[in-house]
């Protein structure tokens, strides 16, 4: 014959189980599918970041390659206004001597 105590014992421990799963492990799956899905939206924007980090980095070098042209530029233009000033006092000197030569 069928034990009607024996039969709530087991309901009782079926609905106990089902309970603990519903109301703890549940919520704890749900929060750890949460945190996985965050975690691939951040993994996402920390390469997009990279990406945007490695052209910034291009566009700097290329801007410190257009200095060094420019620096070098200004340093050839520098040297020659020197020659050219030297020409000038060159010039003036030799002028004043034909002058007083006269």
């Amino acid at each position: 014959m069928v034990n009607v105590g024996e039969m709530a014992m087991w309901a009782g421990w079926i609905a106990t189980i089902l309970g603990l799963v519903a109301l703890v492990v549940k919520p704890i799956v749900g929060s750890f599918t949460k945190i996985s899905e965050n975690l691939t939206k951040i993994s996402h924007t920390l390469d997009l970041v990279n990406k945007d980090l490695e052209s910034s980095k291009s566009d700097r070098q290329s801007i410190h390659d257009e200095l060094r042209v420019h620096d070098e530029r200004l340093d050839r233009h520098s040297e020659q206004l020197v020659s050219h000033d030297e020409q000038l006092k060159t010039l003036f000197k030799g002028g004043n001597r034909h002058a007083n030569d006269k």
